[in-house]
């Protein structure tokens, strides 16, 4: 199990996976943090906080990433570095989905997912 600390590390680890079976496993949501103790002009209103969580795997290995992002920009660049494992096949599945694919390589939700993620 890996956790790299940004995007590049994971598509670097990610490459550098061996097996016959890579997949990449997407999930977009909305993420809900705490709320804002006091809230100003930028958090009061406007456009809701993504979640991106992308899990590679082959046979032996599996590395995993998520990271917020608030707008298509974030997201485009997001999709031009996640072009170079394009030997991945890749599938779009849900939070829970998500979580019960990462129990099943033995990695556990974090903490803070713990407090912020409805159930």
């Amino acid at each position: 199990m890996n956790h790299p600390a940004s995007l590049e590390e994971f598509v670097k680890q990610a490459s550098q996976m061996q097996g016959d079976l890579k997949m990449l496993y997407v999930n977009q949501s909305d993420y809900t943090p705490e709320e804002a103790i006091v809230s100003d002009e930028d958090t009061a209103g406007g456009v809701n906080m993504q979640m991106i969580r992308l899990l590679a795997s082959s046979n032996t290995n599996a590395i995993y990433w998520e990271d917020p992002f608030y707008d298509s920009g974030e997201l485009e660049q997001l999709n031009i570095q996640l072009d170079s494992l394009e030997s991945f096949t890749r599938e779009v599945i849900t939070l829970q989905e998500m979580e019960k694919t990462k129990s099943n390589f033995g990695m556990k939700q974090d903490s803070i997912q713990d407090e912020n993620e409805p159930s």
